[in-house]
């Protein structure tokens, strides 16, 4: 009976065991990672996990249905994973470490036939070196790098890459007769400017842009160009002291001599001679005695009003011409040179109403004072002159302080007998102050607008001087009270 009982027994052991076996454990398979990669498992019901060797992977449980893992070092080890109603399920997890070549030839496989990138390995990571001729180029090799953990990127775009795209979309442009739409180049932007005649024919240089693949600020429209108003003010003002203090003493005499001398004889001996001895003389000292203070005051102010077409340039003048002769060995010819008021500018606006104006503005003078003698009683005049060139970039209606410039020009001037003038207190009688001041200010301001020939601003403009013709033209009739 025991023998029977033990022989009984064993096949009950056995058979509890499968039973055990299937009620709590199941094979969840094999699952191979490379070293840095990640891998999804679901599992429904996850209550909690074991790792048989954490230094080759590590878990992380997202949710209650899903489990991360990730590959931490080259080798093989278990994980058990327990379900919420007491069920394991086992999985034999292999870490592998990629090889590099096999990596290369993936990325290469990847990048397709983009041009002017290489993939080398240096130590146990993997470099791109090189350059993109595209934006779309560069976010590809920026895609394909965030793929692989020791993968890194140093490809940059190419410097003229920009205006190799901008020459091609010109090149298209003229092709497709859209002869009023250029692609330029701002920073690392491609922005098209111009203007077309129809919809179509925004629509065929959109196609253009997306063919060559690269990313463009649309900056065109549609018609006839939009007309700009630039508002300009120039304001200068000046003042000039001259001062006075002391006694001045004539202690410079200027003047003239002449002497004349005459001698007559007789053609006959015996006769005494006859002589005439003349001598004249005038001199003349400044003497003065002022106490004075002398004030000057100046305002220059233009107000031009320059309407120009979006990229077109506009430009003024207020003042004259100068000629200068130009000589050399072979021709004689004159160049006239302008000064006054000049104002050279090119606003550019875009479809979200910024006005970028290019501004050249100069007040300019003449001074005799530099002037250069050339012979014969003729000189060149020089020039006194305040100019500003920039590029600035402001809303619809916003103004722009282009120049605050303020110049100081201080002199004084001492004159004195030498000994009496520096006594002390008594050497006051004895010299004579002179204080010389001069002060300008300049100031510009332009105030840019987007208009059409029925603006409001524009009809001001014109009613404006409509206004002031008629009133010129009432002064200069016939009156009764003339």
């Amino acid at each position: 009976m025991r023998t029977v009982s033990l022989s009984r027994a064993v096949p009950l052991l056995a058979l509890s065991v499968l039973v055990s076996s299937i009620a709590f454990g199941q094979e969840g398979g094999s699952i191979a990672i490379g070293v840095g990669t990640q891998k999804v498992l679901t599992v429904p019901g996850v209550n909690r996990v074991a790792i048989g060797d954490p230094s080759v992977i590590n878990v992380t449980t997202l949710g209650s249905n899903q489990l991360l893992v990730n590959g931490l070092a080259e080798g093989k080890t278990t994980l058990l994973v327990w379900k919420a109603n007491g069920q394991r399920v086992n999985y034999i997890v292999a870490v592998r470490k990629q090889d590099p070549n096999e990596v290369i030839a993936e990325i290469k496989k990847l990048l397709g036939e983009i041009e002017g990138v290489n993939v080398r390995m240096v130590g146990d990571r993997i470099y791109l070196d090189g350059q993109a001729y595209t934006q779309a180029d560069a976010d590809r090799i920026d895609q394909v790098a965030g793929l692989y953990p020791n993968v890194k990127s140093f490809v940059k775009i190419a410097p003229n890459a920009k205006k190799l795209v901008a020459q091609n979309l010109n090149a298209a442009f003229q092709k497709a007769g859209l002869k009023n739409v250029a692609a330029n180049v701002v920073g690392s932007t491609i922005f098209l400017e111009g203007s077309v005649e129809s919809q179509q024919d925004l629509q065929k240089a959109e196609l253009i842009t997306k063919a060559i693949g690269e990313k463009v600020e649309n900056l065109l429209v549609v018609g006839i160009k939009r007309m700009i108003l630039s508002e300009v003010q120039f304001v200068e003002i000046r003042r000039q002291t001259t001062d006075r203090y002391g006694i001045k003493y004539p202690t410079d005499i200027s003047g003239t001599a002449t002497a004349a001398v005459g001698i007559t004889k007789e053609l006959f001996p015996g006769n005494f001679a006859q002589g005439d001895l003349g001598i004249d003389g005038t001199g003349k000292s400044a003497f003065a005695i002022g106490f004075q203070n002398n004030d000057g005051y100046g305002r220059l102010l233009a107000q031009p009003k320059l309407v120009c077409a979006s990229g077109e340039k506009a430009e003024f003048l207020a003042g004259g011409e100068v000629p200068i002769p130009l000589i050399t060995n072979n021709q004689f010819a004159v160049e006239f040179k302008p000064y006054g008021v000049i104002l050279k500018l090119r606003p550019t606006a875009d479809r979200n109403g910024n006005i970028q104006t290019e501004i050249e503005a100069e007040v300019s003078e003449v001074d005799i004072s530099v002037a250069v003698a050339i012979g014969g009683g003729a000189s060149i005049p020089g020039f006194r002159s305040r100019k500003v060139k920039t590029n600035v970039t402001v809303r619809h209606g916003e103004t722009i302080v282009l120049s605050g410039v303020f110049a100081h020009d201080e002199q004084k001037s001492v004159s004195k007998i030498p000994g009496l003038g520096h006594i002390p207190i008594l050497g006051e009688l004895f010299k004579n102050r002179a204080f010389d001041s001069n002060k300008r200010e300049l100031v510009i301001f332009v105030t840019p607008r987007i208009v059409n020939p029925d603006s409001d601003k524009i009809r001001a403009i014109i009613d404006d001087v409509k206004s002031r013709y008629k009133q010129a033209r009432g002064e200069v009739t016939f009156g009764i009270f003339d």
